[in-house]
């Protein structure tokens, strides 16, 4: 069934998500930004389409007007920034599925965040979920998932490696592609920098796998280009940074259980893959890797289509019917 939709951001990712939605056919009734070269115009000229009849607003009082069924929120990582922003969406009676990383998995990072946001939602009878593909599908659903068919899970290894240089301009400069190592460890140490969400994946793995008590872990560095590189965004000597090399680990009751590692690098070769030792032990390799930028659209806009199943409140891809595009 069709959604009346609003599109809240409309970087890269937002606008590519308002146009999988029309192509979904879903009405997008509203869009939302803060940039001044977007407000005021039509929505359907923003994203290179003919136009929808729909102004781009900087208002969140407009939502009340749109009616949206689903809120596509796609603004910040970080829920200090977009609580307010959740909030209003739910005040207007919409579900929101949003591409936040911090909200993947909140309840360690802000318990009265939580809190607050699901006692917003239930009051209004809506249901708000984080999701994407790092979080929320390659490094926590799917070795969750993969879990349903082995009788007993000793540990789980999950890599992932991204060439960043096949990524929108905004990833590359956020994992320091193209600085000094020195510029990179500077950056590092202000906090705020890197790929945002390992620790989200690493607890939600625990909690699918019913692990009580886990402790996780996360450290990151640069990874150093060993040849040069040119992309679209950014220029790489070699010796330079070329991206970032991070993991988490999760231990229970001083165990490793778990191990995630994400390279996330301008040149570095496309994959992901599961390896869970149990009974049967399980590996499965994705060739090639889940194109980050294509497959975040998919997972919000067809997670849109499942969120109304959703008890009211604050939830998780964990707790969602399976996402799928019919």
């Amino acid at each position: 069934m069709p959604l009346r939709i609003v599109q809240f951001g409309l970087g890269p990712i937002g606008q590519a998500c308002a146009r999988l939605a029309l192509d979904h056919g879903h009405q997008l009734v509203g869009a939302l930004d803060l940039d001044p070269d977007r407000v005021g115009r039509d929505l359907g000229d923003v994203l290179g389409r003919g136009a929808l009849g729909v102004d781009v607003r900087d208002d969140v009082g407009a939502l009340a007007a749109w009616r949206p069924d689903v809120v596509l929120h796609t603004t910040s990582s970080f829920l200090d920034r977009v609580e307010g922003q959740l909030v209003a969406c739910v005040a207007a009676g919409a579900h929101v599925v949003s591409s936040s990383e911090e909200l993947f998995w909140p309840f360690e990072r802000d318990p009265g965040f939580c809190e607050r946001v699901d006692a917003a939602a239930r009051e209004a009878g809506v249901a708000v979920v984080g999701t994407g593909v790092n979080p929320g599908f390659v490094m926590d659903l799917l070795p969750v998932v993969l879990s349903g068919v082995v009788a007993r899970v000793d540990r789980v290894s999950v890599s992932r490696s991204v060439d960043a240089g096949r990524r929108r301009g905004p990833l590359q400069k956020k994992v320091g592609a193209g600085l000094s190592e020195a510029a990179f460890r500077e950056r590092q140490a202000a906090g705020g920098f890197g790929h945002v969400g390992m620790v989200e994946s690493a607890q939600a793995l625990a909690a699918g796998l019913g692990w009580a008590g886990a402790e996780v872990a996360e450290t990151f560095g640069p990874r150093l280009a060993a040849t040069g590189h040119r992309t679209e965004h950014v220029t790489v000597p070699a010796g330079a940074v070329a991206g970032i090399h991070q993991t988490a680990t999760v231990r229970v009751d001083g165990e490793v259980r778990a191990t995630l590692t994400l390279t996330m690098a301008v040149g570095e070769p496309d994959q992901d893959r599961v390896e869970i030792a149990g009974d049967p032990p399980l590996a499965v390799v994705v060739e090639g890797g889940t194109f980050g930028d294509t497959a975040t659209v998919a997972a919000l806009v067809n997670t849109a289509r499942r969120i109304g199943a959703a008890r009211p409140g604050l939830r998780t891809v964990l707790d969602l019917p399976a996402a799928s595009v019919h």
